[in-house]
């Protein structure tokens, strides 16, 4: 009888971690102000420096994508996240992997290899990082996706894939047509 209950709630409801509307799992709550935080640029223009994205992007709508790890899930959501950028000019994306330094020779080679626009970066002191601390980031997410307009968090999922992306462009177009 448990299980039929048990699995009768997962058909009925859906499994945990579906990419969506975060409860604030992972990342900052949709409202909350987005702190500054450094990171390592691993291209564009500030390539091999500290920069503060918040800080560079001013107000302007703008997407963090924190990324667990690099690899095959994180290359296909951050090909869609380029694409995206470079339909909606007035958009400005910047992918954060968590896992620190030691992602940056992939970071590099995959931006170069795919012509990937968007900054790519890392966290210094990866999973250490006060950044993870100060944005509420769960390191057992495959992602944490937030947007922010005029420096509020106006969207955050979780778990986004190529996919589900779409997900995100709904949340995306949601947050501006209320800006």
């Amino acid at each position: 009888m448990v299980v039929l209950i048990v699995a009768s709630s997962v058909i009925a409801v859906g499994a945990p971690c579906f990419a969506g509307q975060s409860t604030t799992v992972s990342g900052l709550a949709v409202g909350e102000l987005t702190p500054s935080f450094p990171v390592l640029a691993v291209s564009g223009p500030h390539k091999g420096k500290e920069v503060c994205y918040v800080c560079e992007f001013m107000g302007a709508p703008t997407i963090f994508a924190f990324f667990r790890q690099t690899g095959d899930d994180m290359a296909s959501v951050v090909k869609r996240l380029d694409e995206l950028s470079r339909r909606n000019t007035g958009l400005r994306v910047v992918a954060i992997s968590i896992e620190g330094q030691d992602s940056q020779p992939w970071l590099e080679k995959f931006a170069q290899e795919n012509g990937i626009a968007i900054p790519l970066a890392v966290l210094r002191n990866g999973t250490h990082d006060i950044a993870m601390k100060v944005y509420k980031l769960n390191a057992n997410m495959d992602n944490t996706i937030l947007m922010s307009v005029e420096r509020k968090v106006a969207a955050n999922l979780v778990n986004v894939t190529a996919e589900n992306f779409t997900l995100l462009t709904d949340a995306i177009s949601g947050a501006l047509d209320r800006r």
